[in-house]
């Protein structure tokens, strides 16, 4: 049989011109609505995968906590002074001072810095200390080495190599960073945590602290009026802080702070014979 010839007018498409042998046309009709449908559902599988792939890559990232902040000092020759920054603010009829370090690093110590070291810009108490003479309260790390263990109090802050860490949990792998790093670490009551206010059970009334993150800042707070625990948290969370444990709070508690103009202040009572474990969070220009 002569092969059917092709004007260059014409079009052949090949695979369809011929019939094979004893094919009969309702199979060739099954054999093309067969592979149609392959096709159809190998477009649907593929467009299926696309917006899965799609999906899964515009999902936003989840906030964690704890919080880090990296504590930045200006890679000078001559670094500018640390100094604190003091501004008020009146939140829910709470009126609040806050302290903002600039310039510098903070640090636990167990002794209490000499007023005269230029180089301290703020001071405070830190931990708490256990009736009787109990020493520190919760877990505490100074310079690596591991001074007091207990998680009754779930907030914890953890200073690792300039790096401040704020966060509310029993267990965290900070705690082995900061023996093994020769860092610090210590417990206080949570006070706010992922803007939430967390509630705790001492009650009463009194000049409250904090130490609390807020708009990626670490800053220090203090009520100018006695507080309770939950208005004190409350006017924390509205003002923006994010995260805050309590640091100890009364009138009689002794510290200082400097200015940008090295003006001392201080405030407190000084303790003559302070106890065992008594212990300090210090700001120092480094």
């Amino acid at each position: 049989m002569k092969e059917k010839e092709i004007s260059d007018d014409e079009i052949q498409i090949l695979g369809l011109e011929y019939k094979k042998k004893g094919e009969t046309g309702s199979s060739t009709k099954k054999r093309r609505w067969i592979v149609g449908l392959l096709a159809t559902i190998a477009i649907v599988v593929a467009g299926i995968a696309f917006v899965i792939f799609q999906h899964l890559n515009s999902k936003q990232p989840i906030e964690t906590n704890p919080v880090t902040i990296q504590i930045d000092i200006p890679m000078e020759e001559v670094v500018t002074a640390g100094y604190i920054e003091v501004s008020e603010e009146t939140v829910n009829d709470v009126p609040l001072r806050i302290y903002t370090p600039k310039n510098a690093i903070p640090e636990l110590s167990l002794s209490l810095p000499d007023e005269d070291d230029l180089t301290v810009v703020f001071v405070t108490l830190a931990a708490d200390i256990g009736t009787n003479n109990y020493g520190i309260v919760g877990d505490f790390v100074l310079k690596g080495e591991r001074l007091a263990v207990g998680v009754r109090k779930e907030g914890f802050c953890s200073i690792i190599n300039q790096t401040l860490t704020i966060g509310v949990n029993t267990e965290t792998p900070l705690l082995q960073d900061a023996i093994r790093e020769k860092g610090y670490f210590f417990r206080q009551y949570p006070l706010v945590n992922n803007s939430q206010v967390i509630e705790n059970k001492p009650k009463g009334k009194s000049i409250r602290r904090a130490l609390a993150i807020r708009r990626g800042e670490v800053i220090m707070l203090e009520s100018r009026e006695r507080e309770s625990f939950h208005d004190f948290a409350q006017a924390l969370a509205d003002l923006g802080v994010t995260e805050a444990i309590y640091l100890i709070g009364g009138e009689s508690v002794y510290g200082w702070y400097r200015d940008e103009n090295s003006q001392q202040t201080f405030f407190g009572t000084k303790i003559e014979n302070p106890v065992e474990g008594i212990n300090y969070l210090v700001w120092r220009n480094r």
